[in-house]
């Protein structure tokens, strides 16, 4: 008896519509306003100052480009990239991995380990970088007692976020690797932004590409 084919763990996905598009923009503006409130309402009342992204924007052109970006245009750029670069990419992500959740919260969560780790080894470790890792062990293990698989992608696309912007983005603009040589709180907060911001983008777009589509 033959079996059946198991689905491809990565596939090419379809050009979006347009209203998937539109879909798309709302949940990125539904993120970006929550992420927005968190940067510069409730952060500041937490460490004494809000997150401020463009600041990461104007780093990243003038350290790849050598252009110095002015604040209004980095802003713009903020905006475009959490309107649209990044759930375009969470559209590509999502349809392309199976089971794409679980790949980036194993990915994140290995690097952190491995980093975290390292810099116990070159005696550069402090309890906050171990706090701030039990944090990130103990939102990633609510995949074990969540029993909707939709939220748990989408609370690990919104960790991936934040690993895009300071694993990746951050060294590329001639920053500390996830800012923790800054100490560790401008990091955290991010991390939580992030995944508010991730989260909602996802759970918004899913949502309302899971309605009936009206004649």
């Amino acid at each position: 008896m033959s079996s059946m084919p198991s689905p491809s763990l990565v596939r090419i996905p379809t050009i979006p519509s347009a209203r998937t598009l539109m879909n798309l923009l709302i949940g990125g503006f539904a993120g970006l306003l929550l992420w927005e409130i968190w940067a510069r309402v409730i952060t500041p009342l937490v460490i004494g100052g809000p997150l401020e992204p463009p600041g990461l924007v104007i780093s990243l052109a003038e350290n790849v480009f050598g252009y110095k970006l002015d604040l209004g245009p980095a802003t713009v750029i903020h905006w475009i990239i959490g309107i649209v670069g990044y759930p375009i990419l969470y559209y590509i992500i999502s349809r392309s991995i199976r089971d794409y959740g679980v790949v980036l919260e194993a990915l994140v969560l290995s690097i952190f380990t491995l980093f975290v780790a390292s810099r116990f080894l070159q005696g550069a470790g402090t309890s906050a970088m171990i706090y701030f890792w039990l944090v990130v062990v103990a939102v990633s293990a609510t995949r074990l007692i969540n029993p909707s698989k939709a939220l748990a992608d989408a609370m690990s696309w919104g960790t991936f976020t934040w690993f895009n912007a300071l694993g990746i983005m951050a060294p590329i603009a001639g920053l500390p690797f996830l800012l923790m040589e800054w100490g560790g709180q401008l990091s955290f907060m991010s991390y939580v932004g992030h995944v508010i911001f991730g989260f909602v983008l996802a759970l918004v777009f899913e949502y309302l590409e899971a309605r009936p589509r009206t004649a």
